[in-house]
């Protein structure tokens, strides 16, 4: 009879081999092996069958040394994230952006963090696609950005935060004219009143009063995508289902435009050459 034993939360027989083990298994590596090769005083064994009673007692002893019992590394390592995450901290931040956490090089280093620090943006995007009721991949990971963005500045800006939130309720025009810039909230370009105090006048007259990208309240996102692509069925914030919401660079528009506009210029400045009339006409 072959005996079996639960680890990291899966179930094992003694018939399997170390490297499938490895494998399997969420935080274990060659160094382990290594390790393992020093305790036993063996250089090769395919199973855990091969080794003996007290060789088998070591080989439990020291696996439940680095992963204990009804424990998984997996979901430890998880929650260790996420409470970096609900603590609006900076770590967190990179996590949530799948950048490398700790100060290690973005020249070289970037593609493979991204790849490898998957954890919480994997559990973010289940999340959101629940939260979003189905909405278009790229408009809920903008919102949902945009959200987080927003939380983080409430969370340890709060003088700023709150100023935003004043000037947009203090807004004296009309409402289909305001606009929700989620797309510079998503990239982190936030502009607060607080902030205007300090910009010369050139750069106050480019910003313009209508644009907000601070101050909402929690949720804020999921009632402008259901008014958009019309998922859900919770009743919406009258008071920001009026304005239009910014979900991509408004400048690639005005790029489209200008082109359009020297296309036909240029057709107009180049008349139709007349053809010269030949002899034989």
């Amino acid at each position: 009879m072959l005996n079996n034993f639960v680890y990291n939360s899966k179930l094992f027989f003694e018939d399997v081999t170390v490297n499938s083990f490895i494998k399997n298994n969420f935080g274990l590596k060659n160094f382990f092996i290594l390790n393992l090769q020093k305790r036993l005083e063996k250089k090769y064994f395919l199973q855990i069958n091969d080794l003996d009673n007290f060789e088998k007692e070591i080989f439990y002893l020291y696996i439940f040394k680095i992963i204990p019992n009804n424990s998984d590394i997996f979901k430890k390592k998880l929650f260790n994230i996420m409470i970096l995450d609900s603590l609006t901290t900076y770590k967190g931040w990179r996590h949530f952006k799948s950048l490398p956490v700790r100060g290690q090089r973005t020249w070289t280093n970037a593609w493979s963090s991204s790849r490898s620090n998957e954890l919480l943006r994997n559990f973010r995007v289940k999340n959101c696609k629940y939260f979003y009721n189905n909405a278009p991949e790229k408009e809920s990971k903008i919102a949902f950005t945009a959200e987080y963005v927003n939380l983080l500045w409430k969370v340890q800006w709060l003088n700023e935060w709150l100023s935003a939130k004043a000037s947009r309720l203090k807004f004296k025009g009309h409402p289909n004219s305001m606009k929700i810039d989620l797309y510079s909230m998503a990239n982190y370009q936030v502009i607060h009143p607080l902030k205007l105090k300090n910009l010369s006048k050139k750069q106050k007259q480019s910003f313009k009063k209508n644009y907000f990208s601070l101050g909402f309240d929690a949720g804020f996102t999921k009632f402008l995508l259901q008014n958009i692509f019309h998922t859900g069925s919770d009743k919406p914030d009258y008071s920001l289902s009026k304005s239009s919401v910014v979900l991509r660079d408004e400048r690639l528009n005005q790029k489209k435009n200008i082109k359009k506009k020297t296309e036909v210029s240029s057709k107009k400045a180049t008349p139709e050459k007349k053809k010269k009339k030949s002899v034989w006409d």
